[in-house]
């Protein structure tokens, strides 16, 4: 919260009306009241930006009962699109900025006969590891930007893939 705040400020200095709302993505609720109160400030919404991420975590579950890595990276986000999409929409042009990783690559979401299993998305304690916990829940954001415009307001949304970029610094 100190970080938007600061961030606002920063922004208000060039003369922007900036506000800054908070959310959980670990809690489905937190997102649905983020969404109701976004709407009834009655604003437009020309980008929305799905960067957040979490990395490295012991296995959990949310309240809402996924496994917290999928749902922060990916399903909460992907809530949030579906909950303001008449926004966007009555916001044309608009965009969605959905940021992913490479590491979606190192991963699928097939068991061993080749049929999709979407229980490894959300796995089990004894199947959870965090690295490929990251890696499905970045490839269920690639999926989703591939969503065909069509099903996105008629063109009014476009989704964006934005790939992390990882820089080494050698010393």
């Amino acid at each position: 919260r100190r970080r938007a705040s600061s961030s606002c400020t920063s922004v208000i200095i060039h003369k922007a009306k900036v506000e800054a709302m908070t959310l959980d993505l670990a809690l489905l609720r937190s997102v649905q009241h983020f969404a109701q109160a976004f709407k009834a400030k009655n604003v437009s919404l020309h980008v929305l930006v799905c960067n957040a991420a979490v990395f490295g975590l012991p296995w959990t579950l949310t309240k809402d009962g996924l496994e917290t890595t999928f749902q922060v990276n990916h399903l909460g986000h992907f809530y949030l699109v579906q909950l303001l999409q008449d926004v966007l929409c009555r916001s044309a042009p608009a965009r969605v900025v959905v940021v992913s990783s490479e590491s979606h690559r190192f991963t699928d979401i097939n068991d061993s006969s080749g049929k999709l299993d979407f229980s490894r998305l959300s796995p089990s304690k004894s199947d959870y590891w965090a690295m490929l916990a990251y890696n499905r829940s970045k490839l269920c954001n690639i999926l989703f930007s591939n969503e065909p415009r069509e099903k996105m307001c008629v063109f009014a949304i476009v989704l964006i893939r934005l790939m992390e970029m990882v820089c080494l610094h050698l010393m």
